[in-house]
Order: C-alpha cells, then sequence, then structure tokens
C-alpha cells in the first residue's frame, strides 16, 4: 500500500520545555511516509541546539526572526511542498500526540475528495479528558466523541484549531495558505473560512487524538500573556471585518460592536493596560484598512462565484 507523503509542521518560539514531550510522541506515530519540519522564529531558549541534538530526524529551519504563528508555518508549508509532500499536518509544540493521530487524519482526508481540512480531537496534556477547546467549541458532539469507534469516521464542523490540522496540497495550491494579515490567532478560522468557500467540508476525526496544554509559551509570563490577549483581540476584529457572507457596512457594525463590548468589560474590570491595547488595536486596524478590505473584497468574490456554481 502507499502511503501519501505528509510534512508535520511545527512552529516554535522559546518551547523548549515542551519540545521533548511533542518530538517523543512523534517518534511514536504509526504512520509511515511523514517528515517534521520545525521553523524556530528566533528563540532564545536553546530550542534549535536541543532539537539538532536531541532529535536529528528533524528539520529546523531559522526564520531569522519572530514572524509570528502565520509565517512561520507558511515557510514549514513551501518546504514540505517543495519537499513532495501531499499532505501539511499543522501541530502546536505544547502537544504530544497518540501514536495513530495522523494515520487516521489522512485516511479520513483520503477517502472523501470534499473533505478539505480535518483536525484532531483535543485532550488535556496531562489526561484524557477533553480539553477546554474542544468542550467549548463542540459541547453538542461530547457524547459522541467519548466512543471515538462508535462514533463517526468524519465530523462536519465549521473549523478545528490550528494546534493540529492536515490539510491537502491540492487544497493549499487552490485556496492559498495562512493569511499573514493575523500574525497569531484565528489564521485557522479563516483557513477554513476560506476552503469552505471553496465547496470543500472540514471534518473533526474522532479516532485522531492529541493532548493539548493550550498557551504554550504565552503563558510563561505576564508580559507574553498580555500580548497573547493583544494578539488575540486584533485578530478577532479583521476576522469580523474580512467576513465575505457580509457587506463591508454590516461587518464594520459588527466590529463596533464587539469593540464596545470589550471597552465596557476593561472599564468595568477598571484595567487601563486592557483600555490602552484596544485603543492601540484601533488604531492599528484603521492603518490596516487598505489591506483588510482588499482581503475581504478577494474573499467575497470567492463566496460570491463558489455559491453561485452550488445554485446551478
Amino acid at each position: 500500500m502507499k502511503y501519501p507523503a505528509v510534512a508535520v509542521v511545527i512552529v516554535n518560539y522559546n518551547g523548549k520545555n515542551w519540545l521533548a514531550r511533542c518530538l517523543e510522541s512523534l517518534r511514536r506515530t504509526d504512520y509511515p511516509d511523514f517528515r517534521t519540519i520545525l521553523v524556530d522564529n528566533d528563540s532564545r531558549d536553546g530550542s534549535v541546539g536541543f532539537v539538532a541534538t536531541k532529535f536529528p530526524e528533524v528539520e529546523v529551519i531559522g526564520a531569522g526572526g519572530n514572524l509570528g504563528f502565520c509565517e512561520g508555518n507558511n515557510l514549514g508549508i513551501r518546504r514540505g511542498l517543495e519537499g513532495g509532500a501531499e499532505f501539511v499536518a499543522l501541530l502546536n509544540p505544547d502537544t504530544w500526540v497518540e501514536p495513530e493521530w495522523l494515520r487516521c487524519l489522512v485516511e479520513a482526508s483520503s477517502r472523501d475528495r470534499q473533505l478539505g481540512i480535518v483536525g484532531a480531537v483535543q485532550l488535556r496534556y496531562d489526561g484524557d479528558d477533553f480539553n477546554s477547546w474542544t468542550t467549548s467549541a463542540f459541547p453538542a458532539l461530547l457524547a459522541e466523541l467519548k466512543s471515538p469507534e462508535e462514533a463517526r469516521r468524519s465530523i462536519p464542523v465549521e473549523w478545528v484549531e490550528g494546534a493540529c490540522l492536515l490539510i491537502k496540497r491540492a487544497v493549499l495550491n487552490e485556496v492559498g495558505w495562512l493569511d499573514p494579515i493575523f500574525f497569531a490567532f484565528y489564521e485557522e478560522i479563516d483557513l477554513c473560512r476560506r476552503v469552505r468557500a471553496q465547496g470543500y467540508t472540514i471534518g473533526l476525526i474522532p479516532r485522531s487524538r492529541i493532548h493539548h496544554f493550550r498557551g504554550g509559551s504565552w503563558e510563561s509570563t505576564p508580559a507574553l500573556h498580555r500580548e497573547r490577549n493583544f494578539r488575540c483581540d486584533r485578530s478577532q476584529f479583521i476576522y469580523e471585518l474580512t467576513d465575505p457572507e457580509r457587506s463591508r457596512v454590516a461587518n464594520l457594525a459588527a466590529g463596533l460592536r464587539t469593540l464596545a463590548t470589550k471597552l465596557r468589560g476593561a472599564v468595568s474590570e477598571r484595567s487601563v493596560a486592557r483600555i490602552i491595547d484596544l485603543l492601540r488595536i484601533l488604531i492599528g486596524l484603521i492603518r490596516l484598512a487598505g489591506p483588510i478590505g482588499r482581503k475581504w473584497s478577494n474573499d467575497r468574490m470567492i463566496w460570491q462565484s463558489s455559491a453561485c456554481k452550488s445554485n446551478e
């Protein structure tokens, strides 16, 4: 049996403490044809030397700076496709995987041409219970997910998290890669939205399971935690402002409502830092008005074209 080649891309930023368990678990992966590409976003914690010494099978690419999750993954995606990969799997360093995780993803995606992206079920890093993403994103599916052998092979969902997703080479060539306008957060939700706009579906694969801490190096210091919240809020606004199924005016109204809600929360908490960060985001979004508008126009055109085809 011929197995499609897979490139597993991991973007690392000062994640040395997580990498040993992650990469050790990849060594136990039962899929026969994959290679691991680690993109390092200018870590200062010895990550690169550690991986080179302990995991020589891993290809390490130095990003030359902190390019963020999007551009870091895009570097790895490019290397994987250049190497002939038929699938690319994105995986966070603060994860460890069950041996069959990748095989289940590839098998499910290979069976169904309409499946553009598939993702694994996420469990707690230190146990076998569902983690917070699984419980919050799929509350209606928890009963089914508790019995993976009895569950559907693939469950249709709107999106899966970038901590672990698999995408076909053909879909990447058609839809494009992660959009660097986001830097970090919401980029995988945007990718799933663009994939759906092209007529593909997104699937959660119950038999594919990983353990995910969630947060990783973002939670290592108060400053990084604040930066995480800033990046997440910024990306949420960009995602809302570029929804191709709504008009520009409707997107702007949605963004203003979200801003008002976040500002009210910051005022009630008396968080001056949060208010300042939200105002910084607002100024930055005004400066990004051109790229945001162009992204909306491009995504809108693709969505309308797909909608017309489905109605024919």
